[in-house]
C-alpha cells in the first residue's frame, strides 16, 4: 500500500541523513527521479489512468531560512543559507543561536513557496552532544503562506511545564490525530556530524494506514511554511549551533502528477496529468467539467471527464443540478453550440434548420437549413428531426410545396390552394363582387380609406394608428375626420383575423351597424371587430366610391330607418362570410405575433 510505502521511505530518510543530500532529489531544477516503467507513471501502459505521485524531494533545499529573536528586535539573521545548504558531515556549515544571558526564542522560519505534503522534518545540531538541557522546541506549519500558524508537535523534557500537556507519543483515537502531541526529544539520534532530531508527520496517526482515503490526514500533512521557535529558559553555554534544516515532502499534486517544475516565475507547479489543471492539479481543465473534480487514490484516479458536445463546441460549463438529475453520471452542458446546433450536448437543431441523417451527429453540416416553400408554409419553421414543414390549409408535401388532394391552386398569397368545390372566385374588380362592395357602402354607417401605420396592444385591445385619407360614409360629419387617428381592435376578434390588418398597407374599412357593436362605443373611440370588413385598396374603386359618396349626399343610399332591402342584406352577409372565411386562417399568426 502507498501509505506503508511512506512510512518506510520517510523511516529510511530518518536513518541515512549521515549521506550527503543528493542534489538530484534535492532541487527543483535538476531532474526528477528515474522510473523503472518506460510509460508515464499516471496512467497504466494501456492509457487507462491510474494514481501517481511526484518526486519525494527534500523541500528546504536551498530556500533561505529566515532566523529571528523573540525579544531583541533588532538580533535578525535573515536570508540563513547554512541551514538549508548542500548538507555535508565531512565540511559542515552551522548557523549559531547566541542565547546570551537572555532567556527568550530563537525563531526559525522557512517559506516553501507552494502547498507540499511534509512526511518528516528534521535538525541536525553541529556536535555529538545532544543540546543543553532545558530546551523546549515547537514545530509550526502554515497553509496559507504565512498568515496563519498551527503546531504539529512540540518537543520538551518537562511538556507539562512547557506546553501544558502531558508528554505522549501516539494520538490515542482519531479525533486527535490532528492534534499537536507533545514528548521528550531525548536521547536524539546520533548521526556523522552531530546530533539528529527528527519529526514524522504521520506516525502515531490512527488513520495513517488510510492516508489515501483520510482528507483529514491529508489537510494536516499540508503546509505552505515551516516554523521552529527555540525556546531558552536558562542561558545556554556554549551557544547552540545546528548545521541543517531538511523538510522532506512530495508537491502536493493530489495524485494527479508525477512531477514538480518551476514555471517561468520561478514558482514550483505540478506537471498535471488525467485532464486537471491548478497549482496543486485541484481543478479540472477547460472543457473536462462532465464531472467534480476529486483528488486520486489507489483504486480510482478520478481523472476529470470532457463534455460532450459531438464536436460542435470547445466551451462547456458545470451544472450541480444536471449532474444530480442524472444520477451523479453527467453534469456538463455545451455551450456554444456552433454549426446551427443546440441543446446541453449540441445535439439538436437550432430552429429553422432540420437534422441530416444522412450525415453523423458531429459532421459540421449535419443540421440543414428547412427547405420550407415561402408560399405554401407558415414561417420557415419545421420540425427538426424529418424536416416537415407547416403548411396552410390546402397544401401539402414535406416542403409544403404542392396542392393537397380536393385542392387546386389558388391565385392568393393567403390562400395558396382552394378547394376544387367551391365556387370560383371572383377578382376583385369583377362585376359581380364589385357591385356587392359597393351596395353594402349604402348599408353601412361608415366608410373610409385608411393607411395602417403602427399597432401596439392595450388590455383586451389592440390599437392601431392609421391615417385617414378618405371619408366615404359616416354618421355626422364630425364623427370621422381625415388625418391620424387610432383605431381599437378587440383581441379575441384580430386572434381569429377578423378584420386583417396589415401594418404598412392601405384598407377600405367597411362598419355595419350591428346592435351595439358599432364603430364607436365611446365618444373618443374608433372601433373595428369582426363584423367589420377590411379590403385592400385599390385605386380603380375610388371613382366608383366617391359616386356613391354623392348619391348618399343627395339622399339616394337607402337607410336602415327608411327599409333594409332583403337582398342588400343578403349580399352584405355574404361579402362579409368571404372575406372572413379568406382572411382568418392566413392572418391570425401573423397578427398575433
Amino acid at each position: 500500500p502507498l501509505h506503508t510505502c511512506w512510512l518506510l521511505l520517510a523511516c529510511i530518510l530518518l536513518f541515512i541523513l549521515i549521506l550527503p543530500s543528493a542534489p538530484a532529489w534535492s532541487s527543483f531544477s535538476h531532474t526528477p527521479l528515474s522510473w523503472t516503467s518506460p510509460h508515464d507513471p499516471c496512467y497504466h501502459p494501456d492509457g487507462r489512468p491510474r494514481h501517481c505521485l511526484s518526486e519525494f524531494i527534500n523541500a528546504a533545499y536551498g530556500v533561505p531560512v529566515d532566523a529571528s529573536h523573540s525579544l531583541r528586535v533588532h538580533d535578525t539573521d535573515g536570508n540563513v543559507t547554512t541551514l538549508t545548504d548542500l548538507h555535508n558531515p565531512n565540511n559542515l556549515t552551522c548557523w549559531m543561536a547566541h542565547a546570551g544571558h537572555d532567556t527568550g526564542d530563537w525563531v526559525l522560519t522557512l517559506p516553501l513557496g507552494r502547498r507540499f505534503e511534509i512526511t518528516y522534518i528534521s535538525l541536525q545540531f553541529c556536535n555529538q552532544e545532544e543540546p543543553p538541557d532545558p530546551i523546549s522546541l515547537s514545530i509550526l506549519k502554515s497553509m496559507d503562506y504565512g498568515r496563519s500558524w498551527r503546531p504539529m508537535q512540540h518537543y520538551s523534557s518537562d511538556c507539562v511545564v512547557h506546553f501544558q500537556q502531558p508528554a505522549q507519543t501516539i494520538a490515542q483515537t482519531r479525533h486527535q490525530e490532528t492534534d499537536a502531541l507533545c514528548s521528550d526529544p531525548r536521547p536524539f539520534q546520533k548521526q556523522k556530524g552531530g546530533a539528529v532530531l527528527a519529526f514524522s508527520a504521520l506516525d502515531g496517526r490512527p488513520s495513517s494506514p488510510d492516508f489515501d482515503y483520510s482528507p483529514t490526514l491529508q489537510d494536516w500533512v499540508t503546509a505552505t511554511d515551516i516554523r521552529i521557535p527555540l525556546t531558552f529558559v536558562s542561558p545556554v553555554q556554549p551557544p547552540l549551533a545546528i548545521s541543517d534544516l531538511q523538510v522532506g515532502g512530495r508537491c502536493k499534486c493530489n495524485g494527479h502528477a508525477s512531477r514538480c517544475r518551476r514555471d517561468d516565475t520561478g514558482r514550483a507547479v505540478c506537471v498535471c496529468e488525467h485532464h486537471t489543471a491548478g497549482p496543486d492539479c485541484d481543478v479540472c481543465a477547460d472543457f473536462y467539467v462532465d464531472r467534480p473534480w476529486h483528488r486520486a487514490t489507489p483504486t480510482h484516479p478520478n481523472p476529470c471527464v470532457a463534455c460532450e458536445c459531438n464536436g460542435h463546441s470547445n466551451k462547456c460549463r458545470f451544472s450541480m443540478e444536471v449532474f444530480l438529475q442524472s444520477g451523479r453520471k453527467s453534469g456538463g452542458v455545451c455551450q456554444k453550440c456552433r454549426h446551427n446546433t443546440a441543446g446541453r450536448h449540441c445535439q439538436y437543431c437550432q430552429n429553422g434548420y432540420t437534422r441530416d441523417h444522412s450525415k453523423a451527429l458531429s459532421h459540421r453540416k449535419a443540421c440543414q437549413p428547412c427547405q420550407c416553400h415561402p408560399v405554401g408554409a407558415v414561417g420557415r419553421w419545421c420540425n427538426q428531426t424529418s424536416g416537415q414543414c407547416l403548411c396552410r390549409d390546402g397544401v401539402t408535401g414535406l416542403r409544403c410545396n404542392r396542392c393537397a388532394p380536393g385542392y387546386k391552386q389558388g391565385k392568393s398569397p393567403l390562400r395558396p390552394c382552394i378547394r376544387k368545390s367551391a365556387k370560383k372566385d371572383v377578382e376583385i374588380n369583377s362585376k359581380n363582387k364589385e357591385t356587392i362592395e359597393l351596395t353594402a357602402v349604402c348599408v353601412c354607417l361608415v366608410v373610409l380609406k385608411v393607411q395602417v401605420k403602427g399597432m401596439e396592444r392595450s388590455g383586451p385591445w389592440w390599437q392601431f394608428s392609421i391615417s385617414v385619407q378618405v371619408v366615404f360614409r359616416t354618421r355626422s360629419p364630425s364623427r370621422v375626420r381625415r388625418g391620424p387617428q387610432s383605431l381599437w381592435v378587440p383581441n379575441r376578434d384580430l386572434a381569429c383575423g377578423c378584420p386583417a390588418l396589415h401594418v404598412g398597407r392601405t384598407f377600405l374599412l367597411i362598419g355595419a351597424e350591428d346592435g351595439e357593436r358599432g364603430w364607436g362605443p365611446e365618444e373618443s373611440r374608433l372601433v373595428a371587430d369582426r363584423s367589420t370588413l377590411a379590403l385592400q385598396w385599390r385605386e380603380h374603386w375610388s371613382p366608383k366610391l366617391r359616386a356613391f359618396r354623392g348619391q348618399d349626399k343627395r339622399g339616394r343610399c337607402p337607410s336602415k330607418s327608411e327599409h333594409e332591402p332583403e337582398k342588400q342584406l343578403k349580399n352584405v352577409r355574404k361579402l362579409k362570410s368571404y372575406e372572413r372565411k379568406s382572411l382568418f386562417t392566413w392572418t391570425s399568426s401573423v397578427l398575433v405575433a
